[in-house]
C-alpha cells in the first residue's frame, strides 16, 4: 500500500486521484485483506495531525458517495469492520475523525452515506 500519510498530505484533487487508485487496488483483494488494508490505513492515519485526518475522511467520502448504493454499502461495511478491530483509543479518535468530516461534507453526500451506517 502506497503510503498513506504522504498520500493524506497532497492537495485535495492529487490526493483524490492517489485513493481513487488505493481503492481500486484494494477492491480488487479478499474481503480479509480488504478489511487488513482498512484497518493499516487508519492505524497509519493516527500518525497525523487532526485536520490532515479530516481531510482524507472528506476524501474519501467524496469518493465513496460516487459509489453505486451496491458498493456504497459493502464500503462502510469494510470500513465499520475495520474500525471494529482496532485498539480502542484508535477506534474512538478514527469515529470522532470521520464524525468532524461528516459535519463538512455536503448534505447530499452525508445522506448517500449515511444510509448505510
Amino acid at each position: 500500500m502506497d503510503d498513506i500519510v504522504k498520500i493524506a498530505k497532497m492537495k485535495p484533487d492529487e490526493r483524490e486521484k492517489a485513493m481513487q487508485k488505493l481503492f481500486a487496488e484494494m477492491f480488487k483483494e479478499n474481503d480479509a485483506s480488504k478489511v487488513k488494508a482498512m484497518r493499516d490505513l487508519i492505524t497509519e492515519m493516527n500518525k497525523t495531525d487532526d485536520e490532515t485526518y479530516i481531510g482524507l475522511c472528506m476524501t474519501n467520502m467524496g469518493i465513496a458517495s460516487g459509489f453505486s448504493d451496491e458498493q456504497l454499502k459493502g464500503f462502510v461495511a469494510l470500513r465499520m469492520q475495520a474500525n471494529s478491530e482496532l485498539p480502542p483509543d484508535l477506534q474512538k479518535r478514527d469515529m470522532k475523525m470521520m464524525q468532524s468530516a461528516m459535519q463538512r461534507m455536503p448534505q447530499e453526500s452525508i445522506q448517500k452515506i449515511s444510509k448505510f451506517m
